[in-house]
């Protein structure tokens, strides 16, 4: 079928052909509007009697009426009174045809005869009242009721088919009444003729008047879609796009009370999932779009249209659709290439967009149906591109999105990077290594994207080969850096699994192809870059380690750790160098020093060469070990070093001396972590190198080791004699500090106090003193002498405002004092201190505030919030209302005032808490002011009008608690929940249930025949 000679077949929702309305009224407008019921309007409202109510039917109350007019006209009145019941009649006239007349058509137990009875009888009666309306107009020519009486002679016209009589009718009521109220509905009927009557132009301008005119929504939509097929019909294609344009704005729009068609995205959207009616507009919509596009140029005149009208509020919403259905258009007219066309007109136009990546698919589908591999190759690659890990699409993308496109960016990466490498392998020369590197390039991209933890059930098979041939290709494209990392990656694995022989083969291959890459690596660096070759032979080392380590009985591993030992001595690579001596201490039957054994080995007979090797790499061990004071290892090196030394030769005095230093500082080492170890290693100096100078300080250190060994009561029994000993020794100074320290451990916490206290007394100002002063009312306050803990963190708190953090904390625990006291005043006393500091630390150094001050800034305006509030809540308003009422407003100012430092703390925990009780105070200030006492000396209208203005003086109150509840609830926006936020719902569904109390109305659009 033809563009031109389609016809629209959708369900067009129209209003009926009914023929009510007030002839000496109009068309009345009704709005509803919510408003509280205030005192002043109960006052006003006037009693009403009560009249019996009869039920009637519309049909008998249209007869009754009908009835008394008619009487009314025998009685022969004056002539405006006649006119008017004459007028009125036709009105009742006409509601009882409506009422009538098609009534039982419905029925389908009728036979045809007793409905073609109903139609007959019908028809008479419409006429009777075109007859009746002709007369009323030809009688009374300038009555204001002749509007209305028009525009129903011209419906009933139209009801009778005779269209030129009613478009005659419709053009003369709009040129006597151009503001008619029926301006929408008369145009649109105009529109519908001129169509009928294909004078198209016509149509289009009466259409255009129905869009324009105000109260046009019964109408809008039906003209908008006659608009687009009527500039069509006139082959205006362009205008006729953007007409159905805004049929589907208009048609988004007017579903977006529906949760399940507002809740849709573009990635989801179909017109399907609009209502029924709706659904079947949109589809004829869409498929005389893409008509009108395919005469057009397509593809281009869609994405023309779509950029020319971005600026439309849901375009965005469904215009994939548009191109999916021009492109399905064309496949049906077997346009394939037109239809490849539009799909990457799409994809050219929102290359970002998720329906993009879905119409390259479909794209693809078409590429193969046609044999056009080499399209299919590109397609793929830029699909990857375009899509894949590194692209701007998969940066913002959701996890839906990324689920969908995984699967595909997997085949298609992988099968390019396969065919890359195939090639690569076919080349020679330099073209060799630029085919791999692209191949590299290719298994990267594969690998990243098969790397992701949602990929692993999507693959078929086990990427470590993958992770192989990647490596390979580095390397033969002389990426030997990258080629590195991957054979590294596949040989030492985080995480050791049980593998096949086949996987293991692959494992081994990989760590022996770190060594060999490595070498290869040095060998490309400049020799005068010492730094970075250095590095790279330290890395050398440590793969020959991990390579002897992973496979010991290869017989690869003994060339490389001798290789390697040489020049880890020189370097003084102490991991290295450890490794290598235990190898050669093994390869000659000696148990390596790094052994859990501590029985020292004694010497065995050995070759001289293996003499000088174990007693070289045993020495040079030990000294390394010593100089990065590995002290226990380095005695072990030096016990073994000297069993294969000469006693005469000068390096035995050198390691004997060396040996008792590594005694020594072994107890020095473990002083934190082994401190009983330590005392027993400084005993051991003097009996394993008594000539050795360390022993002499030994007895000093085993004294501060046994507070270090936490041997509380040992130490205060060591430390007061050692100060009787040594009253000048440099230690005596700290023995009080070293006193505190164990009787705190201890747990007397006042003989701990008491030492601090002496500290405090005898130091100058400084952070020692302070800090001394703040542990000593801890410790009292642990003692539970609670009275010396006050009194020492009050001077505390007087002494030291700095550091702000600590004050505040000691201004706290002092409120914490008198509220475990219950004395409430002098604890909000503490507590406005520390807003009082707060205020000040905010003026000199805001940024020294953290979280935990805020806190407590917070605790402390929040109590004095709720404090005042309880005042407030206690003053009743009695008369004089203005003393009491001041009275109260005063104390609600304070307790505002402190809720609003809470406020601007703006700490989450107490933010909707403070919130609430503020609007609770408004709205018990409305409430107690419409509760007060009424003054005893007024009249009843004087107390009327009292209480009159007690709401007038109450209402603005609870507008304001409404005010502050809903800015509490609109925390609800930002995820934000608590029992504060729930309860300012409760309060404002009690205070304004019209708006947070309300059930949602649903109205149905009625489809009637025109």
């Amino acid at each position: 079928m033809s563009g031109s000679s389609y016809t629209p077949s959708a369900l067009i929702i129209v209003t009926g052909m009914l023929l009510t309305g007030c002839l000496s009224h109009g068309q009345a407008d009704y709005k509803q509007q919510s408003k509280r019921t205030s005192l002043g309007d109960l006052a006003n409202k006037a009693s009403k009697q009560q009249v019996a109510a009869v039920q009637m039917s519309q049909s008998q109350r249209s007869a009754a009426l009908a009835s008394i007019y008619q009487q009314l006209l025998t009685l022969e009145p004056d002539p405006e009174i006649r006119t008017h019941v004459e007028y009125r009649l036709a009105q009742i006239n006409t509601e009882s045809f409506e009422a009538q007349s098609y009534t039982d058509l419905d029925d389908a137990s009728q036979a045809d005869s007793q409905v073609l009875a109903q139609l007959t009888k019908n028809d008479a009666a419409l006429q009777q009242l075109i007859d009746e309306y002709r007369q009323l107009l030809q009688r009374y020519p300038q009555r204001t009721e002749n509007e209305h009486l028009q525009y129903q002679l011209a419906k009933a016209l139209d009801l009778q088919g005779k269209l030129d009589e009613s478009l005659a009718e419709i053009e003369s009521l709009l040129q006597h009444y151009p503001q008619t109220i029926y301006l929408a509905e008369l145009n649109f009927r105009r529109g519908e003729i001129y169509y009928n009557l294909q004078r198209y132009s016509a149509a289009i301008q009466a259409y255009k008047q129905v869009l324009s005119a105000s109260d046009n929504q019964k109408y809008q939509l039906n003209s908008l879609y006659m608009l687009g097929w009527t500039e069509f019909k006139l082959n205006r294609l362009a205008n006729a796009d953007k007409a159905f344009l805004q049929v589907f704005e208009a048609l988004v729009a007017s579903q977006q009370n529906i949760p399940q068609v507002a809740s849709l995205t573009a990635d989801d959207f179909a017109f399907e999932k609009l209502g029924s009616r709706a659904q079947n507009l949109a589809i004829d919509t869409q498929r005389v779009l893409s008509i009108s596009l395919s005469q057009q140029l397509q593809a281009q005149s869609l994405v023309a249209l779509v950029n020319d009208n971005q600026s439309l509020p849901y375009i965005g919403l469904y215009q994939h659709v548009l191109f999916a259905n021009l492109a399905t258009f064309l496949l049906d007219k077997k346009l394939n290439h037109d239809a490849e066309l539009t799909y990457q007109a799409y994809i050219d136009l929102a290359p970002n967009n998720i329906w993009a990546a879905r119409f390259s698919l479909d794209l693809l589908d078409l590429f193969q149906q046609q044999g056009k591999f080499t399209a299919m190759h590109q397609l793929k690659q830029n699909y990857v591109n375009q899509y894949g890990l590194n692209s701007a699409f998969w940066l913002n993308a959701s996890t839906a999105h990324q689920s969908e496109l995984l699967p595909h960016l997997l085949s298609f990466s992988d099968e390019h990077s396969r065919r890359l490498y195939a090639n690569a392998q076919t080349l020679q020369g330099n073209e060799r290594i630029n085919a791999f590197a692209k191949a590299a390039s290719a298994l990267n991209t594969y690998l990243q994207l098969a790397q992701l933890p949602q990929a692993k059930p999507l693959l078929s098979k086990d990427i470590i080969h993958d992770q192989y041939l990647f490596a390979d290709a580095n390397f033969e494209a002389k990426q030997y850096q990258a080629a590195l990392d991957s054979y590294y990656a596949i040989a030492y694995p985080p995480a050791e699994e049980e593998s096949s022989a086949a996987l293991t083969k692959i494992l081994q291959q990989s760590a022996y192809a770190t060594t060999v890459t490595i070498r290869e690596l040095i060998a490309q660096q400049d020799t005068n870059d010492t730094e970075q070759v250095t590095a790279f032979i330290r890395k050398r080392n440590q793969l020959d380690k991990q390579f002897i380590n992973q496979y010991p009985q290869d017989e690869r591993a003994l060339q490389l750790a001798t290789n390697a030992a040489q020049y880890s001595f020189d370097s003084q690579d102490q991991a290295n160098l450890t490794f290598y001596t235990d190898f050669v201490l093994q390869a000659y039957g000696i148990t390596p020093l790094t052994s859990s054994s501590n029985t020292v080995q004694t010497a065995r007979p050995l070759s001289d060469t293996a003499q000088k090797q174990v007693q070289f790499v045993s020495q040079l061990y030990a000294n390394s070990l010593y100089q990065q004071e590995q002290y226990a290892r380095a005695e072990e090196g030096y016990i073994l070093a000297l069993q294969y030394t000469d006693p005469q030769t000068p390096s035995w005095s050198e390691m004997r001396n060396l040996l008792a230093s590594s005694i020594y500082f072994q107890a020095q080492a473990v002083k934190q972590t082994e401190p009983e170890l330590a005392v027993s290693q400084l005993l051991r100096v003097a009996q394993a190198v008594p000539e050795s100078q360390y022993a002499v300080n030994a007895e000093l250190d085993a004294a501060n080791l046994l507070l270090e060994q936490q041997r509380w009561q040992d130490a205060v029994e060591v430390l007061k004699p050692f100060q009787q000993r040594n009253p000048n020794h440099a230690f005596s100074a700290a023995i009080p500090a070293k006193l505190a320290q164990s009787y705190e451990a201890l747990s007397q916490w006042d003989l701990a106090a008491e030492q601090l206290l002496l500290i405090v007394a005898k130091e100058d100002s400084g952070a020692l003193k302070r800090e001394a002063l703040y542990t000593a009312a801890d410790y009292y306050l642990k003692a539970g002498d609670n009275n010396k803990a006050l009194s020492t963190f009050k001077t505390y708190a007087t002494t030291y405002p700095q550091p702000f953090d600590v004050a505040q904390e000691v201004r706290f625990k002092i409120s914490e004092f008198y509220q475990q006291s219950g004395d409430a005043n002098k604890q909000y006393y503490w507590f406005k201190q520390i807003l009082s500091f707060d205020r000040q630390q905010r003026q000199s150094d805001a940024d020294a505030i953290q979280a935990r001050q805020v806190e407590l800034a917070s605790i402390a305006a929040f109590a004095l919030g709720e404090a005042e509030q309880r005042s407030f809540a206690a003053i009743k308003l009695n008369v004089p209302l203005q003393t009491s009422l001041k009275r109260k407003q005063d104390a609600m100012k304070k307790a505002i005032s402190y809720y609003q430092q809470v406020l601007d703390f703006q700490l989450a925990k107490y933010v909707p808490n403070a919130t609430y009780n503020l609007a609770e105070m408004y709205r018990q200030l409305a409430s107690d002011m419409m509760s007060s006492q009424r003054p005893g000396d007024l009249d009843e209208l004087a107390l009327e009008e009292y209480e009159i203005l007690l709401e007038e003086l109450a209402y603005p109150f609870e507008e304001k608690a409404i005010e502050i509840h809903i800015s509490n609830t609109q925390r609800a926006w930002d995820d934000i929940i608590d029992q504060w936020i729930a309860k300012s719902f409760e309060r404002l569904a009690q205070m304004s249930p019209a708006l947070y109390q309300k059930q949602e109305l649903t109205h149905e659009v009625i489809d009637a025949i025109h």
